[in-house]
């Protein structure tokens, strides 16, 4: 604590005492409600941290265990429900966002809408900033951050017919089969 502060407890007993004295308290009554008022003065100068876990023992955690945000995004895919949760959606959105504004189609301005719709399709961007986000919107919308790749586009007008591309295709986020 600082001692301006503590200094500041002190004088509210101080202040209480003499408010009790006037009001003609007896002293015990009175060093009794004034000591009960600073402690309180004091106490209540204490910073309570709004996390718990802010005063909790740090255990290490190994660096092959940490969680990685890959890790976090991973989880935020339900396969039992084909949901995507709203960390990847966001950040799957917002990579889409930053491509699409490249092209200089941007999503957020209602007078682009013709052009967004032109390179992603009709519903991509609704399904992505709606709730009930679906695993297949997430792999609709890494395919459509793919095809605006520079790179890519690059590479399909210049590539000669009979030559292999430098990638494949994008893998999956799960195959279509279960085990």
């Amino acid at each position: 604590m600082r001692w301006g502060r503590t200094l500041a407890a002190v004088a509210t007993a101080v202040l209480a005492a003499l408010v009790l004295t006037g009001f003609g308290f007896t002293w015990p009554f009175v060093i009794g409600w004034s000591l009960l008022v600073g402690a309180l003065a004091l106490l209540s100068q204490l910073a309570m941290p709004l996390e718990p876990s802010v005063d909790a023992p740090h255990i290490a955690i190994e660096p092959d265990r940490r969680p990685t945000e890959i890790s976090r995004m991973a989880w935020a895919l339900n396969t039992h429900t084909g949901l995507a949760g709203t960390q990847i959606t966001r950040r799957v959105r917002e990579a889409l966002r930053k491509r699409l504004q490249r092209r200089g189609a941007d999503p957020s301005d209602p007078a682009r809408r013709s052009e967004v719709v032109a390179l992603i399709g009709p519903d991509l961007w609704a399904r992505l900033e709606g709730s009930g986000t679906t695993i297949v919107d997430i792999e609709r919308a890494l395919d459509a951050i793919d095809a605006l790749t520079p790179e890519r586009a690059a590479e399909t007008t210049t590539a000669t017919p009979g030559t292999p591309p430098s990638f494949t295709s994008r893998a999956v986020l799960f195959p279509r089969h279960r085990r």
